[in-house]
């Protein structure tokens, strides 16, 4: 039986050529296949590969958006709800990192490129929760930890070889920092 027509068969056959073609040598062609929908159909629910491919983060970025503030809103104190929004941030690293292995980097460089304004929000927004997580606590130095977090955090996913140790560094690295943070009343100089 074919399959029914839907954006989203079409953005989950993009995202999986994706991850095992690369940016650069995935085609329409393989998203059509992959899909088993035809070109037009596939044009229709995604547009060029490009834009397929914009899609394809946009949902992903707006999926963790979400999580993110679920996990702030479920949490109790500052360093859970910081906690909470940074692994969401880790585990779409890690999901990128284990859905395409070879071709990770090249996907994360080719988000920034082609979608910086959909990468900006959600790393602001990010900035945002943490920010608001530790702004009882600490207003005057909120955003500069909620930055450090972030940067920190980063610095995580560029190596997920092994993805427990990145986990435990980052209830390392969170409790550390919000408790720095949490333990000033006045802001670091620059």
């Amino acid at each position: 039986m074919p399959k029914a027509p839907s954006p989203q068969t079409v953005l989950d056959s993009a995202y999986r050529c994706f991850c095992r073609n690369g940016f650069r040598r995935t085609t329409i062609s393989d998203i059509v296949e992959e899909a088993q929908l035809s070109r037009p159909t596939v044009y229709k629910y995604a547009g060029t590969k490009d834009e397929a491919f914009v899609k394809v983060i946009q949902q992903k970025l707006e999926q963790a958006s979400a999580a993110a503030e679920q996990a702030a809103d479920g949490a109790a104190t500052p360093e859970e709800k910081v906690l909470g929004v940074l692994t969401v941030k880790l585990e779409v690293a890690i999901r990128l990192w284990h859905d395409s292995p070879l071709h990770a980097y090249e996907l994360l460089a080719a988000a920034s490129a082609h979608t910086p304004e959909l990468v900006t929000a959600y790393t602001d927004h990010l900035a945002r929760l943490l920010a608001a997580a530790l702004a009882e606590a600490v207003p005057d130095t909120a955003q500069q930890a909620a930055g450090v977090l972030l940067t920190f955090t980063r610095g995580l996913e560029d190596d997920l070889r092994d993805t427990e140790t990145a986990r435990r560094e980052l209830r390392a690295g969170v409790q550390m920092i919000t408790r720095g943070a949490l333990g000033r009343s006045a802001p670091l100089s620059a």
